[in-house]
This record gives C-alpha cells, sequence and structure tokens, in this order.
C-alpha cells in the first residue's frame, strides 16, 4: 500500500512539475498582403512535428509548448514556410501573430476538386483548368455556361457539357461531366441536366474543372470529368457588388435571313448584386440576379399580341385572296425572363474552435421559350420550326444545411446536405418536377506523425422523386419514377521526398431505379506527380468510371416539334477506364505567373450510351418511325492530347497579362463500328456504320453505288468516329491590363474559340431532310471548315469602387451551328456598369 501511494504521490508531483514547465502558444496567421486571416494554417513545433495545430475559421491557433526558447514552423498551401522563435512562459499564454507571404517560385493556385481537400496545382495527378471571377466579370457573363466555355477541352453544346470529345448530343440526358456547386452536385435528379442560369456567378470564388475521370470521388456523372463552382465567404472587411449590363443581338448580314423586329427588340438585360460580411461569428453573403433576354430567334413576322399574350397570326386565303380563316398559335419566338436570389449563412464556434455550421440557399423562377429545331437554313435559320417551341415556367431551389468541424491535429469532420427541387411546367406533354435529398459525410486527416499523408474517406446518399408526363414511358405509364444511390469512398495521398505524391482511392456505389434489380459496382484510381527539375512536374494516372443510366435515359417518351424521342427500358450501365500522363512547367516572369502544361489522354468505354436516330417510332406521317433513342452502342475510345497555358500577373509597375490558352486534340471513336445495337422498325440492322452520315447511302438505301460505299467504307474503318464530335479545338482568352498615373486601370482583351467540322451525325437527318426543308445537308456542306468565333471587350476603372466595361461577342456576326438545326448566338454588343464598395 504504501509502495501505491508513493507512486501516485510522484506522479502526481511530476505532472505538476511538467505543466509548470510549458506556456500557451495562442495566435493568430494572417496574409501580409490583404491582412486577411488563413484558415487551414498548419503551426507545429520544430523539435516535435507530431505537436501541431491548425488555423480555425478565424485564423487563430492554440499550442501548449515546453517553456523556454522555441521555433515554431508556419506552413499553408500556396504560402512559403515561415519558421518564428518564441519565448514561452511557464504556465502563461503568449500571443503570436504570423504574417504569411506567397510563396513565390509557385503558382499562386490553390484546388480542391481534386482530391476533395486544399492541394497546389503543382501536386495534382490530374488536369485541371481554373477560371478566375476576375475572367467571369470581365466577359460580361450572364450564366455559368458562358464562364466556362474558354476552357480548354471542353465545349457546351445545346447546355450539354462536353469533355474531351467524350460525349456527343444526348437531348441534355445522360451527362458524364458532373457540375458541383461547392462540392455538391447540382443537376436535375430525372436527367442529370444543368440548368446554367441557375449558378451563382455573382459570387464566385474560382470554378475548378477536373479532365479525366472522376467517379472514384464523386460517383456516376463524373465518368469525364467535374465542373466545381466554387463560392466565396466573407472576408475581414465587408463587401458590395453590383452589375448592371445591357446589351442587343445584332441582325444577321445575309438579308435573306434578317428577322422582322417589331415591337420586340433582341436585347437582353442583367442585374447581378451581392453582399458579404462577418457579423461577430457569423459570415453571412446575399446575392441575387435578375435577367432579361428577348432572344434571337424570332420574332416571326405576323407575331402581334392579342388578349395580352403574344401570338402568330396566320391568314388563310382562297384563290381569288379572300380571307377564309385567320388562326392564331402559341408564341413563334425564343425568350428568357428569370429571377434568382441566394445566401449563405455560417456560423464560427466561439466556444469550440474549428467547428462551423450553417445553411446556404439558391431559388429562381423563370419563364422562357425555346427551340430545339431550326425553319430552315437560309431565311428560317433564325427562326423556329413549325410547332417545335416549347413555352416553360420554371421553379428551382436548393437548401443545403451543412456542419464542419477541424480538429487541432490536422482531422476535419464535415456533413453536406441539400435538398434540391426543381419544376419544369412546360405547355406540349413535356412537363416534369424532381425532388432530390442528398447527403454526404466525409473525414479527413492530415497526419503530422506521417509527414505530408493525408487521408480522405466518406459516404453519401442520395434518393430521387420525379413526376413527369416526360417520363411516363417507364413500367407502368405513370411517369412517377425513383432512383436511389449510396456510395462510400477511400482516397490516400502521400508526398515522398518533398517531390513524390502518390495517390489512390476506391469508391464502392450502388444504385437502383424503380424495382428493376439494383448494381454494386466498385471503381479504383491511382495517380503519381513528381517534380523533376524547377518548377517542372511529371504526373500520370488511372482511374476508372461507371455511369448509370438516368431515368430520362431509360423511360423518356415525348416529342420535340413533332421528331419523337422513345424510351429504352433495357438500357445498360457503361463502364470506362482512362489513363493520362502529363508535364507541367512553370512560368515565371517578374510578377507574372503561370504554366504550361501538356497532357496525353486515352479513355475506353463498354456499353458506350449513345443519343441515336433511327426507325424506333410509329410509322405515321409526318416522321414516319424515325424518333431518336439512347441506346449501348458496344465498345468505344477516345484518345488525345491536351496543351494550354495559364497565367497573369504584371509584367512591370504599369502593364501586366492574364491569359488562358489550350488546344485539344481528340480521336473518339468506336472499336466495333460493325456491332448491331439494335434493328430498327423496318428489320434493319442498327450499326455505328449504318447510321453514319460520313458515309454515302448503302446497301438497301437510296442512291446506293457498291463501289463507292466500299471506298468510303474502307477508309472510314481506319477511323470510325464518333457522331456529334469536334477532333480539334482552340480556346484562347488573352487580357492586358494598364495602370496609368497609379490612378486608372485600363484593361483590353478578347477570345477566340475554333471548333473544328463535325465530321459524323446521323444519317437520318440527311435522309428525311428534303421531305421537311431544313436544309441541314446544305448547310453542313456550306460550313465544312469550322468555325472560328472571336469576341472583343474593354474596361475602364472610372474610380476606385466604379468600373464600366463593353463586350462584344461573335464580332465577325458569324452564322455558326454547333450541332445540326440550332443555330448559334450572331453577333451580340454590350455595356455593364460594376460598383464595389
Amino acid at each position: 500500500m504504501k509502495k501505491t501511494i508513493t507512486s501516485a504521490l510522484l506522479a502526481l508531483f511530476a505532472m505538476t512539475v511538467t505543466a509548470q514547465d510549458t506556456g500557451t502558444l495562442k495566435g493568430v496567421v494572417k496574409d501580409k498582403a490583404s491582412g486577411e486571416t488563413i484558415i487551414g494554417a498548419n503551426v507545429v513545433w520544430e523539435a516535435d512535428k507530431s505537436r501541431g495545430a491548425a488555423t480555425d475559421f478565424d485564423g487563430n491557433f492554440q499550442l501548449v509548448l515546453p517553456a523556454g526558447k522555441q521555433n515554431v514552423v508556419v506552413t499553408s498551401i500556396g504560402y512559403a514556410a515561415k519558421t518564428v522563435a518564441v519565448s514561452i512562459n511557464s504556465g502563461a499564454s503568449t500571443e503570436l501573430t504570423v504574417q504569411m507571404e506567397m510563396e513565390s517560385e509557385q503558382l499562386d493556385m490553390v484546388i480542391v476538386s481534386a482530391g476533395k481537400f486544399e492541394q497546389r496545382v503543382e501536386d495534382l495527378t490530374v488536369s485541371v483548368s481554373v477560371i478566375r471571377p476576375e475572367m467571369v466579370e470581365n466577359r460580361g457573363t450572364t450564366s455559368a455556361a458562358d464562364a466556362i466555355e474558354q476552357t480548354p477541352g471542353l465545349t457546351i453544346m445545346d447546355s450539354e457539357p462536353q469533355m474531351r470529345g467524350g460525349s456527343g448530343y444526348s437531348f441534355g440526358a445522360g451527362a458524364r461531366v458532373m457540375l458541383l456547386v461547392d462540392d455538391l452536385p447540382i443537376m436535375s435528379g430525372d436527367a442529370g441536366r444543368p440548368s446554367w442560369g441557375f449558378i451563382p456567378v455573382e459570387n464566385l470564388e474560382q470554378i475548378e474543372v477536373i479532365k479525366g475521370a472522376s467517379s472514384v470521388l464523386y460517383g456516376s456523372a463524373a465518368l469525364n470529368g467535374i465542373i466545381n463552382i466554387r463560392t466565396a465567404y466573407p472576408k475581414d472587411k465587408p463587401k458590395t457588388k453590383v452589375n448592371l449590363m445591357s446589351g442587343f443581338y445584332s441582325q444577321p448580314d445575309a438579308p435573306e435571313a434578317r428577322w422582322d423586329i417589331g415591337d420586340n427588340l433582341p436585347i437582353y438585360a442583367s442585374l447581378n448584386f451581392f453582399h458579404s460580411r462577418k457579423a461577430g461569428q457569423w459570415d453571412i453573403v446575399l446575392g441575387g440576379n435578375f435577367f432579361m433576354d428577348n432572344g434571337y430567334i424570332g420574332p416571326m413576322k405576323g407575331d402581334t399580341i392579342i388578349d395580352g399574350r403574344e401570338q402568330t397570326v396566320s391568314i388563310r386565303t382562297d384563290a381569288d385572296g379572300n380571307v377564309t380563316d385567320t388562326v392564331y398559335t402559341r408564341p413563334m419566338r425564343e425568350y428568357q425572363n428569370r429571377f434568382r436570389v441566394n445566401g449563405n449563412f455560417r456560423r464560427r464556434g466561439k466556444k469550440h474552435s474549428g467547428l462551423a455550421y450553417g445553411i446556404n440557399f439558391n431559388v429562381m423562377y423563370s419563364r422562357s421559350a425555346g427551340t430545339l429545331l431550326w425553319q430552315n437554313s437560309r431565311e428560317g435559320v433564325y427562326l423556329p420550326f413549325d410547332g417545335s417551341i416549347t413555352n416553360t415556367i420554371q421553379t428551382t431551389y436548393n437548401i443545403d444545411p451543412f456542419i464542419n468541424y477541424a480538429g487541432p491535429k490536422g482531422s476535419k469532420h464535415t456533413l453536406r446536405t441539400r435538398l434540391f427541387h426543381q419544376n419544369n411546367d412546360n405547355d406540349n406533354n413535356q412537363g416534369n418536377l424532381n425532388y432530390v435529398g442528398f447527403g454526404e459525410y466525409q473525414y479527413a486527416k492530415r497526419f503530422a506523425v506521417i509527414k505530408d499523408f493525408t487521408t480522405t474517406a466518406g459516404a453519401m446518399f442520395q434518393y430521387t422523386h420525379s413526376e413527369a408526363e416526360l417520363y411516363a414511358g417507364n413500367e407502368d405509364s405513370s411517369g412517377v419514377n425513383t432512383a436511389v444511390n449510396a456510395a462510400g469512398y477511400l482516397q490516400l495521398d502521400k508526398k515522398f521526398w518533398n517531390r513524390l505524391n502518390v495517390n489512390g482511392g476506391v469508391r464502392v456505389e450502388y444504385f437502383r431505379v424503380n424495382q428493376r434489380g439494383s448494381e454494386v459496382v466498385p471503381v479504383f484510381r491511382l495517380g503519381l506527380s513528381s517534380m523533376l527539375w524547377k518548377e517542372g512536374y511529371l504526373r500520370a494516372s488511372f482511374g476508372q468510371g461507371f455511369r448509370f443510366p438516368t431515368i430520362a435515359e431509360r423511360y423518356i417518351f415525348t416529342s420535340v416539334g413533332g421528331l419523337p424521342i422513345v424510351p429504352n427500358v433495357d438500357i445498360q450501365a457503361e463502364r470506362s477506364w482512362a489513363a493520362e500522363i502529363g508535364l507541367m512547367q512553370g512560368i515565371k516572369i517578374g510578377k507574372f505567373m503561370g504554366y504550361l502544361d501538356v497532357a496525353g489522354f486515352y479513355q475506353e468505354y463498354d456499353n458506350f450510351v449513345e443519343f441515336t436516330a433511327g426507325k424506333f417510332g410509329a410509322v405515321v406521317a409526318p416522321f414516319y418511325g424515325l424518333a431518336f433513342k439512347s441506346i449501348n452502342t458496344g465498345r468505344a475510345r477516345v484518345a488525345g492530347l491536351d496543351a494550354s497555358i495559364m497565367g497573369n500577373g504584371q509584367f512591370t509597375k504599369w502593364f501586366g497579362m492574364n491569359i488562358l490558352l489550350g488546344y485539344t486534340y481528340a480521336r473518339p471513336e468506336s472499336l466495333q463500328p460493325d456491332y448491331v445495337y439494335g434493328q430498327d422498325n423496318d428489320g434493319n440492322d442498327l450499326t455505328l456504320i449504318s447510321t453514319s452520315s460520313i458515309l454515302p447511302p448503302g446497301p438497301s438505301q437510296s442512291g446506293y453505288d457498291q463501289a463507292t460505299y466500299e471506298a468510303a467504307l474502307e477508309e472510314f474503318k481506319k477511323f470510325p468516329i464518333l457522331k456529334y464530335r469536334f477532333e480539334h479545338l482552340i480556346n484562347a482568352d488573352l487580357e492586358f491590363v494598364f495602370r496609368i498615373k497609379d490612378k486608372w486601370n485600363v484593361s483590353i482583351g478578347g477570345t477566340y474559340r475554333y471548333y473544328s467540322y463535325m465530321q459524323n451525325v446521323d444519317k437520318i437527318f440527311y435522309q428525311v431532310d428534303p421531305l421537311f426543308g431544313w436544309g441541314a445537308v446544305e448547310f453542313r456542306n456550306n460550313h465544312n471548315t469550322g468555325d472560328h468565333v472571336f469576341d472583343v471587350r474593354a474596361a475602364v476603372d472610372l474610380t476606385k469602387q466604379v468600373k464600366l466595361g463593353f463586350v462584344m461577342n461573335n464580332v465577325a456576326n458569324r452564322v455558326y451551328a454547333l450541332r445540326p438545326l440550332k443555330v448559334n448566338p450572331p453577333r451580340s454588343t454590350q455595356l455593364q456598369l460594376t460598383i464595389q464598395f
């Protein structure tokens, strides 16, 4: 007993002595240039790296250290490491303020999307492009689609994002590129279609575009990559910004294609606003957008107002010219009006450092009319095909409660949830609404004991409920469908010898649509990145992908302009694997910093899904069986090269430049061009060969010539290019910034986009084109060298708070169509006024 008491007293004495020989270091870490606090900076004791702390949401940290003179090392991604000497008094607190400077030899760019935690762009194992908020603002952007269309390798076709030729035209169903806002998916649950006008571009931190298979971290829809819109939280100083913009569309240069303006001037206008501030422990952001666009499709001659609504008036006469009848139909022009308001509310824990919780929301109401088909390729290229206009009243909202906790030793717990709702009230039996409930828990840990080692693990669940006339092709023809998706994932990241990064991950995903059975699929990824020389980095990655068909692909049953789209209840999930090797070289000239990146990519698909035209429908007038359908078409691959230059900064005190330049070559081809993926209503086999416009008429088709066909077929089999793809893409954005007399900032910039000729589309368009007079074949024959599109812009800071800008898009007023039967906008000219205080 005496021994026990003696031991206890000695232990108590030792703890007392230890407590008296330690002190507490309390401090804050800030950016030296801006004075803003830095979240997530690491502060460690130099003598024992296992003892450390991370700064909380206010940039504060607290660390217990032995008494005496000590050194602490402060690090944060994008900043130069800093060693600070401090004197710790026994049993007392010592205050410290650390000011960090950007790393002069590193790129000023931090990415979250690639690994779901902050990483420098040099350390990534995948290709990435970043769109800065200044570029979005200076280009006079009215939607997120406008903001990202300059991304190298990315194309927006009819609101559908296409990455490196991985997708063709799909009527907005089954995207292979996932769109996220603050790491959460923001696509409709039934079709996987983005609503670009819903994205809050007025409050951007940056837009991150990750290329290549991202299914391990983000799931099924990320087969070709992700687009993550990261919104900004308040800084230490309150900020208010208002952006006013107004513009108009120019008349087409061709006299026969000009529309009758009438009372509907082809104008558009926008108002963006947001305010952000810190209020005690609260971070508050409020923003919104009003947008009005009279459109460039139409109006038709004869549009008039009847009973308060615009109508198209058709006058019928007899042989003598006497009026026999007057017919009124719905509006025959495109337009869009929308109003959106959003807010982010986050409370930072006061008693519990590192705790934050809150709720974000976004609500939009819009009215629009749109068409997918032009009337014809001459005088009707800017007019809608008769009966093809769809009028839509759309209501969309999301509500996102969340809670985060960042522990003092590098651990972080995140719980994000989202309720997303979209209701499209259409006037042509295409109405649809869906609810999506999404939740994700994630745990990340940066280990101090194991240097530069991070684990990321998480689980997600998503439930979709859809009610739609549009999807009445389901088992009971009710149009009511549900989908369930659940997953768990793990990723490990380790840096060796301060130059080699290795990461690997696995994800197991569960899917079910209605009661048609379920699928459980594992996918894997592995990546390497190594510094070869000063600011020269080599990377390589491999990743598997899996995409489960959407409700829309399975059950859609509708028509667009009378053109039927039919369901495919037996459609199968598609799988893929992708590999990439790339080299990135940092560039530093004065205060200008950027990088040159070159990557080769290769991706193979099995059960590849394509939106294909054929004789799938009822054989009745006017289309006589012609219909579209989503079908598994066998195996395919896309290989190519992606090169880009990105940078910004000052060359001298008065001259700076921002640049984003990219070229992408993609070779999208079928590995089974003669794979029979179905039969049409006439009993003909459907293959890529039989449905491709690039080939002349084949056997059993009108105009067949055996010698001509066989020669073309032999050539086609060397490169069986997939439909609705571009082989070559060039995206360039260049802006020069001049500072005059230390007072005026003047910027002059421009963009250039090149789309190579789309070699292959559905042959059925060529076969029925004369019947409907669309002129699609004639248009393609006259525009078979690709399209060059130029935009210019300029801006001047009138004061520190006021900026005036000018933007002209499609300067040459080029008539071009990224896909058949849908013309892109003519020249548009706009002025914008930005006020910030």
